[in-house]
């Protein structure tokens, strides 16, 4: 014979002491954050948190705007990935080199042939 004729009968303690020791973490962790030294932590490190994001934004981007131009010649054998590589500035990615010639020449694609004059934005 079945003992249980609902599904929630079989699990009803279960759940029960389940739910109690989730309610009892959640006022631990509400108690905790009220308490003096959490909140002023809490506060610390919500200011370093969103302090090091603003910084890394900041230097991940390098400056907005080229300073000048500088036109080279494009030789046989050139590509753009050899030409940012050997032009760009120390600590900017190839990648975003490139993207920034694209965008100063107009470029639609990596297609570039040589005695083609492109200019190389300069920071």
């Amino acid at each position: 014979m079945l003992r249980y004729t609902t599904y929630r009968s079989i699990y009803e303690g279960q759940f029960q002491e389940e739910t109690h020791s989730q309610a009892s973490l959640w006022n631990r962790t509400v108690e905790l954050i009220k308490s003096r030294g959490a909140g002023k932590l809490m506060l610390i490190l919500l200011i370093v948190v969103l302090g090091c994001t603003g910084a890394f934004s900041v230097f991940a981007g390098g400056l907005e705007e080229p300073t000048a131009e500088k036109n080279i010649i494009v030789q046989p054998g050139d590509s753009l990935w050899s030409i940012a590589a050997a032009h760009k500035p120390k600590k900017m990615d190839t990648r975003v080199y490139i993207s920034s010639i694209r965008e100063v020449n107009e470029l639609k694609g990596p297609d570039i042939q040589a005695g083609d004059v492109l200019s190389l934005p300069l920071w």
